[in-house]
């Protein structure tokens, strides 16, 4: 009679164990993606750099070139403000929103 139930509770915590060494496996494999990623996000990081040093290279001997990309720089940054502000007015509209109804 006792033994039966003992088996049971015996089963729940082997099948508890083999979910949880599951649970352990999937994030070792999510862990090791990351660690992949990362990589490869560092080493795109430094090919970029090193296209970048190149291109500063390229227009410090163009002269027009360091005026277009002032010039697209610029531009940039105003285009980076404009959507900043309107990222701003968004928060302030949901925020008075949330707290006004």
């Amino acid at each position: 009679g006792n033994g039966g139930g003992n088996d049971e509770g015996m089963e729940h915590l082997l099948r508890e164990r083999n979910a949880i060494g599951n649970s352990m496996k999937a994030a070792d494999a999510v862990l090791g993606q990351a660690a992949e990623v990362q990589s490869e996000l560092r080493s795109q990081g430094s090919s970029l750099r090193g296209v970048q040093g190149t291109m500063l290279a390229i227009a410090g001997n163009i002269p027009g070139v360091n005026v277009l990309i002032d010039k697209i720089r610029k531009k940039r940054n105003k285009d980076d403000v404009i959507v900043s502000g309107v990222i701003a007015v968004c928060i302030l509209f949901t925020i008075w929103y949330v707290f006004s109804s």
